[in-house]
């Protein structure tokens, strides 16, 4: 009796209900066979991925395959749709700027997926295609980038839920809301709301907003919005939010700018305090020839910056009003009893 298997018929339901028709010859290798391919794909793909350049010979022979197996296997990454390009007939390499680490994969996992198109081949013309779309979208995942940003540990995205949705519906149609809230003491009230803006402060996001009938800026944490109700009332903006926050550095803001305050700087932060606003309308105002500098602030509530003074001392130092200075000079008091 014959040991040659006969080509075995598979019925599959495709995306469209219809009824496909694959054959397999019952030819396929044997586990050891298989591994080796793999095995095979991976020295391939970890030499691509060096930036290096292969030949078919060359690699033949490191890999003690035949010329043609090689071929084989070139053709199935590039069927696959890794970008390994031929140059002048000399040998392979990838193409400019392609990665293995831009899609986040490893030379063996890069393999498998190989090994994974050429069975997908083996079963017809919808399976190829399938993965071939499969890996485009793999590929479009340009996850590798040299660049970080470190973002506070309580920050989390904005959610898509109902209530976020009604609030920017809100905000851009100028319609009055009615939300339920739990404060930080786990109280629920109930506000009746202007909303101006969703803004992102020191890992929150917050609803900016103005209480009906009133003028003073309110700033409502999403997470402990409960409920957000759409009213039928329109309304007029009564402060130029954009230009508030585009003045602000933290939450503390407000519509009204208090008195100003005068800030003494250590020669040695005095670099960091030129490149970057730490403080509300922050400007230098003398240059000293010791390398110390004076700035003016004016911020809406000593809230709004007295955080930040007290993680610069002992480089910074408020010279006036004597008010705040006083205040900054007993928070230091307090915290040195405590150490």
């Amino acid at each position: 009796m014959s040991a040659k298997k006969s080509a075995v018929k598979v019925k599959r339901k495709n995306s469209k209900n219809k009824t496909v028709i694959f054959k397999r010859t019952g030819k396929g290798r044997n586990t050891d066979s298989k591994k080796k391919s793999i095995e095979r794909l991976i020295t391939i793909l970890s030499v691509l991925d060096k930036g290096g350049s292969i030949t078919v010979k060359a690699m033949a022979a490191t890999l003690e395959v035949s010329k043609r197996t090689v071929e084989r296997d070139l053709k199935i990454l590039r069927g696959a749709g890794y970008n390994v390009e031929d140059f002048d007939g000399k040998g392979y390499r990838f193409g400019d700027g392609f990665s293995l680490r831009k899609v986040s994969l490893n030379e063996e996992q890069a393999s498998l997926l190989s090994f994974m198109f050429e069975v997908a081949s083996g079963l017809g013309e919808t399976f190829e295609a399938s993965f071939k779309d499969l890996f485009k979208r793999l590929m479009a995942r340009d996850l590798y980038t040299p660049y970080y940003a470190k973002l506070p540990v309580k920050h989390s995205p904005l959610p898509a839920t109902t209530q976020v949705k009604f609030l920017e519906a809100a905000i851009l149609e100028s319609n009055r809301i009615q939300i339920k809230y739990v404060s930080a003491a786990k109280v629920e009230k109930e506000y009746c709301l202007e909303p101006l803006k969703i803004a992102f402060f020191d890992g929150y996001w917050y609803v900016i907003a103005v209480k009906k009938g009133e003028k003073k800026i309110q700033k409502y944490r999403v997470d402990r919005i409960s409920d957000v109700r759409i009213l039928e009332e329109s309304f007029v903006p009564s402060v130029r939010i954009d230009k508030i926050l585009e003045d602000s550095v933290n939450i503390w803001f407000d519509e009204v700018r208090g008195d100003r305050v005068l800030i003494k700087v250590a020669p040695e932060v005095v670099q960091y305090f030129k490149e970057r606003q730490y403080f509300p309308l922050q400007k230098i105002v003398e240059e000293h020839a010791d390398g110390a500098m004076i700035i003016e602030t004016f911020p809406a509530n000593t809230e709004e910056i007295k955080h930040t003074v007290m993680h610069w001392i002992p480089s910074l130092t408020v010279l006036e009003p004597l008010a705040f200075k006083d205040e900054i000079k007993q928070m230091a008091g307090e915290y040195f009893k405590m150490c």
